[in-house]
């Protein structure tokens, strides 16, 4: 596609796009300004075109650089649409056919269908292939424009996030959108094509999903199935979100069902049978293999924001005793050093900043009237926020990657602090 029609194409589907969060009353519903959304927007579009930029003339390596490695695996997939429609479909809406005319026709051509790096724990590359050769269809071959599409659907999650919460606390405040999307490594991560981008999505799309069934009254079977489809695509693309975020949804919706007099019995009850069926499961072997690659890794690729952390083994002690140091990590890092990269700055900016935020609101959360009717929802945040803490924290020792995995907590935890900041203001 020459410059020209790139760009026409372009500017196309940005004004289709401004025009259907006009329009649409997913966002017109929101209580949010069309041109606060709009704004929000383009921020992300120009963060987006700011990633791009910063992974061609910073981190020159294209094979390795993150947003584009799916993308130009997909156009081997989508070539085929061009020469055998039937392999297109196959490849892109199927299990991936296992025979030797797909072998030596796309997967040997692909650098990541078949990632050695990928697990049950940390994501499916062939999830992102897919996806990206299916929205080839529109986008052409265009990284632009991909990363636009992408920028949308990551919006969608975060408007999704923000409506849900605001209604299910009753947070008045108009800033709490600005809360959710504008935190520097959710803007960073989510705004170009990058697995952060659809984690969001999915998140945003069951708390939504969640929200209509609060207002309808009732557990809707067409809602549930949705819900269900989106917990099976997020396991698709990262695991651990889904095993994180599994027992404080159960937990929210048992509470929502069961008026329990002490809602935190439900998570503390959850958390340990699901510890229990965990430990007593090939997961645990899993998860310790996964940090066990990912120290492999480090050591051939002399990674800079490399820290050490407790090795672990598939036994009870060992991972137990390695989650406090997880979740701390996870909390404070990356940490000022000699020589780190200047992508580290304003996640360090962002840490100091939502630490500060704790500290600041700690003597509001100690008041249980402060919680009230909002601390089964509450409570879903912080289970599922130390949950996914502490598995990210035991098993990742670079401090650039915890900063994009702990991506799908920050709004969560975000909307936490917030929650407990207007009601100190209140006070006030």
């Amino acid at each position: 596609m020459n410059f020209l029609l790139e760009t026409l194409l372009y500017i196309f589907y940005c004004l289709l796009l401004l025009w259907s969060i006009k329009k649409w009353s997913f966002f017109s519903k929101s209580n949010v300004s069309f041109s606060i959304l709009a704004g929000l927007f383009t921020t992300k579009i120009a963060v987006g075109f700011a990633l791009y930029g910063i992974y061609t003339q910073f981190y020159t390596v294209r094979g390795e650089a993150d947003i584009f490695k799916y993308f130009d695996d997909s156009a081997i997939v989508f070539n085929a649409l061009w020469d055998n429609p039937l392999d297109y479909f196959r490849l892109v809406f199927t299990s991936a056919p296992d025979d030797q005319h797909f072998y030596e026709n796309y997967y040997v051509k692909m650098n990541h269908w078949a990632n050695l790096h990928d697990s049950i724990f940390y994501g499916d590359s062939v999830f992102m292939i897919k996806v990206n050769a299916f929205l080839r269809l529109f986008s052409w071959g265009s990284f632009h424009i991909q990363s636009l599409f992408f920028n949308y659907l990551s919006f969608i999650g975060l408007v999704g996030v923000y409506r849900a919460f605001k209604h299910f606390l009753n947070i008045k405040s108009s800033y709490l959108i600005i809360v959710v999307v504008g935190l520097p490594s959710v803007l960073f991560w989510s705004s170009s094509v990058l697995k952060e981008s659809l984690l969001l999505l999915f998140l945003g799309g069951i708390c939504y999903q969640i929200l209509v069934m609060n207002l309808q009254g009732k557990l809707a079977m067409k809602r549930l199935g949705i819900i269900v489809l989106l917990l099976y695509l997020l396991a698709l693309l990262k695991f651990y979100i889904l095993f994180a975020l599994a027992i404080p949804i159960l937990a929210y919706i048992i509470n929502t069902q069961i008026k329990i007099k002490y809602p935190i019995l439900t998570y503390i009850m959850l958390t340990l049978c699901f510890l229990t069926l965990f430990f007593n499961s090939s997961l645990l072997q899993v998860l310790v293999l996964k940090q066990h690659d990912f120290l492999t890794l480090v050591s051939n690729t002399n990674a800079g924001s490399y820290y050490e952390i407790p090795y672990l083994e598939a036994n009870f002690t060992s991972v137990i005793s390695a989650i406090p140091n997880g979740i701390l990590n996870t909390f404070i890092r990356p940490l000022p050093q000699k020589g780190m990269s200047i992508m580290a700055y304003p996640a360090i900016v962002e840490n100091g900043i939502i630490l500060l935020g704790i500290i600041y609101t700690i003597p509001t959360m100690l008041k249980a009237k402060n919680w009230g009717e909002n601390t089964n929802t509450l409570l879903f945040i912080v289970f599922f926020t130390f949950l996914l803490f502490a598995v990210i924290g035991i098993t990742t020792p670079v401090a650039g990657a915890l900063v994009r995995y702990k991506v799908a907590a920050l709004p969560f935890l975000a909307i936490f602090i917030f929650y407990f900041f207007e009601q100190r203001k209140s006070i006030q």
